[in-house]
C-alpha cells in the first residue's frame, strides 16, 4: 500500500484520493424524497422514532401533499394511501436495511431541526423537513464512497494502484453508480453498494481465517449478509458466494478425503453465518409480520417473480434499461473477470456464477426494466463485482496500450455516461420507454454540447426543474 504522511498520520493514498473526491463533490448532491420508492425507504425513520409505530399513513400524506397532482398522476395515492395491507396499514414494498443505515445521519439531521427550527419553517424537528432529507442524501454518498473503497480494496490486491484506482472511479462515474448516489441519493442504491460490497470483502478478507473454522468471521459474513438483505431482498443472491464455497469442497471430498476436514468446518461455519444473517434480519421480519400478517414481503413483490428467466436478454440488451445497453463499460467489467482467472482462478469463478444468477434473477421478474430507471437500476448491487473486473479488463490491456490511452478511454465513459444522463433528466430521452440508442448517440454529439450552460445555470438555481414528470 502506498501512504500519504502528516506527521505521524499515515492515510493509504487512494482512501485520500476517495475521500477528497467525496468532500469535492457534496455540492453535486440534490436532496429530495419525491419518487414512490424513496418514500418508502425515507418513511421507516420518521415512523418508528417519532410515531413509534409502523402506520406509514402521515408521511405518505406529507409528502403527496407537497404536489398533490403528481401524487395522483403517478398513482402514488392510488397505491399507498387508497389501498391497506392485509393487517390495515399503509403498504410499504420497500425493506428496512436502508433507512438504517441512515439512522446516524437521521439523527444528527434531526438535532440540527431542534437547533433551527425557530429560525427557519423549512426546518421543522418533523421527521421529514429538509435538515432530515439532506442528512440521509449526505449519508446515501458516503456510503456509496464507502463501497466503492471496499471494492479498490479487493481490486487492488491483485492489480496495482493505479489501475485499481482508475476502475473504482471509472465504475462510479460511468455507470449508473454516480446517479443514484448525487441525482436521486434517497433512493436505496447507494446503500446497497455499500452493503453488498462489505458482504463480498467480509467473505473476501476472512477466506482463510474461515476454513480453520474460527466462528466469528463466519458470524461477521452472516451480519453483513443480513444488512444487505434487508436493504434490498435481492441482495441475497450474493449467499451464492459461500454456497459456492461449500459445493467445492464437497466436490473435493468426492475425489479426496482429504478435504473432508474443511467441508465440516464449511458446514458448522454455514450455521454459525445463518444465525448471524437472521440474527440481524430479525427486525425486517418483524415489519413484515406487522405490516403483512406474515413473515414475508409484500405480495405485490413476490407476485413479480416468475423463475422463468424470460428477460435475461432483456435486463442486458433491451434499449429499454439494458445493463450492457446504458452502460457499456460494464460489459468491459465482466470480459474483465475471465482475465481475473490468471490471478484468481476461484474468485473469478465465483463473481462469474454470481453475476449470472443475478442475471437469471432479474430476468425473471416481471418489471425487469425497473420504473424510470437510469440503466438496470437493480445490478447496482454487483457494483464490487465490476470494479475488479475492470482492474483486470484494463490490467490486460496495459501490456498492449499505453497507460494515458487507457486513461483516456476511461475519461470518455465517464463524459459518456454524464452526458446520457443529462438527457435523461432533461427529458431528451424518455424515462418509462425504450430509447432509441442512435438518437440518444447523436444527442450525445450534438444535442447535450450546446445546453451544457444552460443545464448547468438550471443545476446551480433550479435544480428540481430536472425532475418534472
Amino acid at each position: 500500500m502506498n501512504y500519504f504522511t502528516f506527521g505521524r498520520w499515515k492515510i493509504e493514498r487512494g482512501l485520500a484520493v476517495m475521500a477528497v473526491l467525496f468532500l469535492v463533490s457534496l455540492p453535486f448532491v440534490t436532496p429530495r424524497v419525491a419518487a414512490s420508492d424513496e418514500i418508502e425507504y425515507f418513511s421507516y425513520l420518521p415512523t418508528l422514532l417519532l410515531d413509534r409505530d409502523l402506520d406509514f399513513r402521515n408521511q405518505y400524506e406529507y409528502f403527496c401533499n407537497l404536489d398533490y397532482e403528481d401524487c395522483v398522476a403517478s398513482r402514488f395515492k392510488e397505491t399507498f394511501l387508497d389501498l391497506k395491507t392485509p393487517t390495515g396499514l399503509q403498504i410499504n414494498f420497500g425493506p428496512m436495511g436502508t433507512a438504517v443505515l441512515w439512522l446516524p445521519f437521521y439523527l444528527v439531521g434531526h438535532l440540527i431541526a431542534l437547533l433551527l427550527e425557530n429560525a427557519n419553517p423549512a426546518f421543522a424537528a418533523n421527521g421529514v423537513s429538509a435538515p432530515y432529507i439532506y442528512a440521509v442524501s449526505m449519508g446515501s454518498v458516503l456510503y456509496g464512497w464507502a463501497g466503492m473503497y471496499l471494492a479498490y480494496r479487493i481490486a487492488r490486491r491483485y492489480y496495482d494502484e493505479a489501475i485499481a484506482l482508475g476502475a473504482a472511479l471509472v465504475i462510479l462515474f460511468a455507470t449508473n453508480a454516480v446517479y443514484y448516489m448525487y441525482v436521486a441519493p434517497t433512493f436505496s442504491h447507494a446503500a446497497s453498494i455499500f452493503a453488498s460490497s462489505l458482504f463480498v470483502f467480509v467473505w473476501w478478507r476472512t477466506r482463510a481465517s474461515r476454513a480453520q473454522g474460527n466462528w466469528k468471521p463466519w458470524f461477521a459474513l452472516g451480519a453483513s449478509g443480513g444488512l444487505m438483505t434487508m436493504v434490498r431482498e435481492q441482495e441475497a443472491v450474493f449467499f451464492v458466494i459461500p454456497f459456492v464455497e461449500g459445493v467445492y469442497l464437497a466436490l473435493r471430498v468426492l475425489r479426496t478425503q482429504a478435504a473432508l476436514d474443511e467441508l465440516v468446518k464449511w458446514v458448522a461455519g454455514a450455521m454459525v453465518m445463518a444465525g448471524g444473517a437472521l440474527l440481524v434480519f430479525l427486525p425486517q421480519l418483524l415489519a413484515y409480520r406487522v405490516l403483512n400478517g406474515n413473515f414475508l414481503p409484500a405480495r405485490n413483490v413476490t407476485d413479480k417473480f416468475t423463475w422463468d428467466g424470460s428477460h435475461i436478454l432483456d435486463v442486458l440488451f433491451s434499449n429499454f434499461h439494458g445493463l450492457f445497453t446504458w452502460t457499456p463499460v460494464v460489459l468491459l467489467a465482466v470480459v474483465g473477470l475471465i482475465f481475473l482467472w490468471r490471478k484468481d482462478k476461484f474468485l473469478a469463478a465465483v463473481f462469474l456464477i454470481t453475476f449470472a444468477v443475478e442475471t437469471y434473477l432479474l430476468g425473471s421478474f416481471s418489471t425487469w426494466f425497473g420504473g424510470a430507471a437510469f440503466g438496470g437500476r437493480r445490478f447496482i448491487n454487483c457494483t464490487v463485482l465490476f470494479v475488479v473486473g475492470l482492474a483486470a479488463f484494463a490490467d490486460a490491456l496495459q501490456t498492449r496500450v499505453p497507460r494515458p490511452v487507457l486513461a483516456g478511454a476511461g475519461a470518455a465513459l465517464v463524459v459518456w455516461n454524464l452526458f446520457f444522463i443529462i438527457q435523461f433528466v432533461t427529458g431528451m430521452v424518455p424515462r418509462q420507454q425504450p430509447v432509441d440508442m442512435l438518437e440518444m448517440a447523436r444527442n450525445q454529439f450534438v444535442g447535450v454540447p450546446p445546453r451544457l450552460i444552460e443545464i448547468a445555470g438550471r443545476f446551480l438555481t433550479n435544480r428540481g426543474s430536472f425532475f418534472g414528470r
